[in-house]
């Protein structure tokens, strides 16, 4: 009876060490497969970024190219006097309604356009941006600071006679977008209060 007991004890030892050589097996297949799966999604991360870095390029050349191509056009450089009429609003501390004046010196620097905003002959804001077409596009992106949201600015005008005239849209994050007509007078630069 000893000896049946020991038999029995016995082949249940080798029968659970062959289920353990199985179970090593299956995570060792696992793990192989595991390490496999894993090297393929290196292989596409790579050919995503390669992927990224070609459009990027393609994108930097058309952006060059457009500048290449942009009008340079005398008659929009010097003083402006700037009217600006709140026509739309979704932020708080702002009414339709609205009116802001400000004195703008527009100038050239190799093919872009600048535009410097100021108010009580101090710069206030620094617009960069293309003449292409007889549209004047700018732009000012307000990096993001503890005091204020992100903020982009995109001025579109339209040179007709001696004044340019159109839009200029205030995005910032959370929603907030205030749009403002704005039309430009260059001449004698009397300073406008607000």
């Amino acid at each position: 009876m000893k000896q049946i007991l020991f038999l029995s004890f016995l082949l249940l030892i080798v029968l659970s060490g062959c289920g353990m050589q199985e179970r090593e097996k299956l995570v060792k297949n696992k793990e192989k497969e595991l390490a496999r799966k894993e090297q393929e999604l290196i292989t596409r991360e790579e050919a995503l970024r390669l992927k990224e870095e070609s459009l990027a390029k393609k994108q930097q050349k058309l952006d060059s190219t457009q500048l290449d191509s942009a009008f340079y056009n005398p008659s929009i450089t010097g003083s402006w006097n700037v009217r600006m009429v709140c026509v739309e609003t979704n932020c708080t501390g702002s009414a339709i309604g609205d009116t802001k004046n400000e004195i703008w010196d527009i100038s050239y620097q190799n093919d872009r356009v600048i535009a410097k905003a100021m108010t009580d002959n101090t710069v206030v804001r620094t617009y960069e941006g293309t003449y292409n077409n007889n549209l004047l596009e700018l732009r000012d992106n307000i990096e993001v600071s503890p005091n204020t949201p992100a903020t982009e600015i995109v001025v579109r005008l339209t040179l007709l006679n001696n004044t340019l005239e159109g839009q200029r849209q205030i995005i910032r994050s959370g929603d907030c977008r205030i749009v403002y007509s704005m039309q430009l007078d260059k001449g004698n630069n009397v300073i406008l209060l607000n």
